[in-house]
């Protein structure tokens, strides 16, 4: 009887060992494609629920989100707590008097991210620590509040926006965990009268130069990409 050919112990050897460097490459990808999409998914879904939240807060306000948060600089107090009253929230944390709250600001009173080079700009870029109000949702998302122009005049068209807001939002759709990232995990978004508006939307930031993965380009903040996601 003929022997049947098979691998010897030395090639088998082998082939394991290359399966395992390709699998040691090949994970690490598969992995973070899943994250990318799955913070995606987060945005898109956080998006929709402000907007909601917006229309109330506009039907509340006579149509209008002008006059709604009174103080050009103190107004982002009230902001936060419009939002809040809408929310499922699990912590408010008041900004500084300088935003017209009576606290220390998200960073300091754990809303935001806190500490030098705790959260970037896409471009790699660290960013600090922030006194203006924030929430916490009940599904761990961050949000931090800022007002511009309380009667949403605030002129947006040096940063080549076709349009006015009263102010803007950030939010971290995975509160503390990584990459804490602009145009990763964290997104902008604008305020109009009536409406919500993401970055990289009508002219105000472009995706094509402001959100480029793997860019250090000093114009790759990231801003951009809170529309990419959302209309791609």
């Amino acid at each position: 009887m003929k022997n049947k050919p098979a691998f010897t112990l030395a090639e088998t050897l082998i082939v394991i060992a290359i399966i395992g460097i390709i699998a040691s490459i090949v994970t690490p990808m598969l992995f973070g494609t899943t994250n990318d999409a799955e913070l995606k998914a987060a945005w898109k879904k956080q998006y929709s629920d402000l907007s909601q939240a917006t229309m109330m807060i506009v039907a509340d306000n006579g149509g209008t989100l002008a006059g709604a948060f009174p103080g050009d600089a103190t107004g982002s107090e009230d902001l936060k707590n419009a939002y809040a009253s809408k929310l499922n929230i699990i912590k408010d944390c008041s900004g500084t008097s300088g935003t017209g709250g009576t606290g220390t600001g998200a960073s300091a009173e754990g809303c935001w991210h806190s500490g030098t080079n705790s959260w970037y700009y896409l471009n790699g870029t660290g960013r600090t620590t922030d006194p203006r109000p924030g929430l916490i949702l009940n599904n761990g998302n961050l949000m931090l509040f800022e007002i511009n122009k309380s009667n949403c005049s605030y002129d947006l068209s040096f940063w080549g926006g076709d349009y006015t807001r009263c102010g803007h939002i950030f939010i971290d759709i995975n509160g503390f965990k990584k990459p804490n990232t602009i145009g990763k995990d964290i997104f902008r978004i604008s305020m109009t009268t009536n409406a919500l508006i993401p970055a990289g939307a009508r002219g105000y930031f472009n995706p094509s130069t402001d959100c480029i993965e793997n860019s250090t380009a000093a114009t790759n903040y990231g801003y951009g990409c809170a529309a990419k996601y959302l209309y791609e």
